[in-house]
């Protein structure tokens, strides 16, 4: 994206450890003086320019699909050094021509950056999930296809932002879709006695809910039932989800009589993804349902009241930025028209953050919340603060 240097962003990785779950997608760096970097590098500066040469382009993507496909092959016979590698060839393909497909194709430009992030951030990893890594890859030769086949569109910013909203219900769908199955694998666990899988389990499924809580939050007392802690139930009796599991395996110690609670889990995740197949949803929403989760992370979630047996709340504040982000990447059409400033604000802002996250990482999985001093949870909580206010300004603009 504008104004990034991942450079940077990988010394980080190597020096606090790995990276991302996830999730997730990638934004603009910074530089040392903590303002936004001219460029990337040499080449992501020179193919800035918002005319957007069509043939540099194609060019830019021909050398992606290369760059991916090696990965692929690398992926394939479980390399790990070629994947280290390869994982950085490919996010430094990306960068030397992706402002110009954020200019000129915005929505195709959101379905690449959506996937070269994971892949980077994999490759910096000790180690790696092959099988996670393969799905990524694939969907990022896919998104490559789309753009190598893409026309510049003729449709004005409001048509652009009905199809953007269209493809963030899209990514909701699949989230919903994933908090079924790991919620399923999670249940299994439970009802099994195996505590140190249920423990394993526990954030991959809660990772996807965090992603999209705003979304849940939408239909009526379900997100409660998912996802209500015990100080928020009204009888603390007929207090169940995912917290009530996770003080059963960290605070209790027995799985006894979690059978019951497990089975309404899965059923409550399964209303969830058949009420998000038909949803509606209009870009203001999903600004406001994403600077509002940024807000509660920075102002409730950030004292680990969310995670108070756990203290897996980093998992959480991670997966909240991933949904935001997504959010964000849905309303570039109208930011690029309207107030580009912002959009590299916004940019250097995500990417401040997910770095700020990745320092809290050891071989790819996030530290005990428990474990971080004051000063570094008063950090979090500062630049998701920032995020939050940097999101709510987009509300003028849609």
């Amino acid at each position: 994206m504008n104004a990034r240097n991942r450079k940077s962003f990988s010394r980080l990785n190597y020096v606090l450890i790995a990276s991302m779950l996830v999730v997730m997608i990638a934004a603009c760096g910074k530089n040392d003086s903590n303002e936004p970097a001219a460029a990337a590098s040499g080449s992501a500066e020179q193919s800035a320019s918002p005319s957007g040469d069509s043939s540099a382009i194609q060019d830019g993507t021909a050398k992606l699909q290369e760059e991916t496909t090696k990965l692929q092959d690398a992926i394939g016979k479980k390399n790990l050094d070629e994947v280290k590698k390869l994982g950085k060839a490919v996010n430094d393909a990306w960068l030397a021509y992706e402002n110009s497909v954020r200019q000129v194709f915005p929505l195709e430009y959101t379905e690449v950056e959506k996937y070269v992030m994971p892949i980077f951030s994999a490759s910096a990893y000790d180690k790696v999930d092959f099988d996670a890594l393969t799905i990524t890859a694939t969907k990022l030769q896919e998104a490559l296809t789309a753009l190598k086949n893409a026309k510049p569109t003729t449709a004005n910013t409001s048509e652009l932002l009905t199809k953007a909203v269209d493809n963030y219900k899209k990514f909701v769908q699949e989230q919903a879709d994933g908090l079924v199955s790991q919620s399923k694998l999670f249940a299994e666990a439970v009802k099994a006695g195996n505590a140190d899988e249920a423990k394993r389990l526990y954030p991959q499924a809660r990772v996807y809910f965090e992603t999209i809580e705003p979304i849940a939050e939408s239909f009526g007392d379900l997100d409660p039932r998912i996802d209500a802690r015990l100080a928020d139930a009204e009888d603390p009796n007929a207090w169940g989800g995912f917290h009530r599991i996770e003080k059963a395996l960290w605070a209790d110690n027995s799985l006894g009589g979690m059978d019951k609670y497990v089975d309404q889990l899965v059923k409550d995740t399964q209303e969830l993804q058949s009420k998000v197949a038909t949803f509606e949803l209009e870009p203001k929403a999903m600004v406001a349902g994403a600077m509002e989760l940024l807000n509660e992370a920075a102002t409730s979630k950030i004292t680990g009241e969310e995670e108070i047996y756990s203290h897996t709340d980093l998992v959480d504040f991670a997966a909240n930025v991933s949904g935001s982000k997504t959010v964000y990447l849905a309303i570039i059409p109208a930011l690029n028209e309207k107030n580009p400033d912002l959009g590299k604000q916004l940019d250097a802002q995500f990417v401040k953050l997910e770095q700020t996250l990745l320092g809290y990482q050891t071989t790819g999985e996030y530290v005990a919340y428990d474990k971080l001093t004051t000063e570094q949870i008063r950090e979090i909580s500062d630049e998701l603060s920032q995020l939050s206010t940097l999101m709510s300004q987009t509300a003028s603009i849609l």
